[in-house]
């Protein structure tokens, strides 16, 4: 009875832990790893086991902006299961990142990490999490490179909750500037977001932000009318040098 009485309070209870093989993984590739369930001190019941990829997101709330955590993938692990007092069980998986899935690059980065949810009978918080970092696949390296051709520099890369990509539920904002006497160097910013595709892999949101330089200008960027998108389908298979034909288009 004294058992059972601790393992209520979260006190000898189950532990689990996720063991990965790498905490760092490419934007589409595979996530490789094993969940360890260890018994406690009394027999447990475990209903469910799921793994979440989640991070930190800027979502408006009230007019204002806060951070919330924001989970972009899960998976179920276990079925419902009971772990008997000092068992030990590892649990391989290996979940696809999306491509769409927020990107350990620039400043703000995100931050990223996989969280094992254990939901066992009278646990508290039965919990483990794990930083993770997710690198950019060759498509998001395409246009980086072909950015960086042009002569912009990365300097934020802010996520946000939104609607504008259902597979994740949220869209990060790659933010670059122009370096000083670049054919670009007219542009105030350029922006940069991935989002999901019709008709390719991946659709590119590109934004262009022209500096104030007269009076109309300058009342055309209060105004907000300085701003223009470009959306465009990337196949996947783009090379840095195609990319920067797009750009050079888009951003000229």
């Amino acid at each position: 009875m004294l058992k059972k009485a601790m393992a209520a309070v979260g006190i000898g209870n189950t532990r689990v832990d996720t063991m990965l093989d790498d905490d760092t993984v490419t934007a589409g590739g595979t996530l490789e790893g094993e969940i360890v369930i260890q018994g406690g001190e009394v027999a447990q019941d475990l209903d469910a086991l799921v793994l979440d990829l989640g991070s930190i997101a800027v979502q408006e709330v009230d007019d204002e902006e806060v951070r919330v955590p924001k989970t972009w993938a899960s998976m179920r692990i276990a079925e419902p299961m009971t772990v008997e007092p000092g068992a030990r069980e590892a649990i391989p998986f290996n979940l696809t990142v999306p491509l769409l899935a927020p990107l350990s690059v620039g400043n703000k980065r995100p931050k990223t990490w996989v969280a094992t949810r254990a939901d066992i009978a009278m646990a508290i918080d039965p919990r483990d999490t794990d930083p993770l970092h997710v690198m950019p696949g060759k498509i998001h390296q395409a246009v980086f490179d072909a950015m960086d051709a042009m002569g912009f520099r990365l300097k934020e890369s802010e996520l946000g909750v939104s609607r504008l990509n259902p597979v994740t539920g949220c869209v990060q904002e790659f933010e670059f500037k122009p370096a000083p006497g670049s054919a670009f160097s007219h542009l105030d910013e350029a922006e940069i977001a991935f989002l999901p595709s019709q008709g390719g892999a991946i659709d590119l949101l590109i934004q262009r932000d022209t500096k104030a330089r007269s009076l109309g200008s300058l009342i055309a960027e209060l105004a907000g009318t300085d701003e223009q998108h470009h959306r465009a389908t990337l196949a996947g298979d783009e090379t840095a040098e195609q990319v920067q034909e797009l750009l050079n288009r888009a951003l000229a």
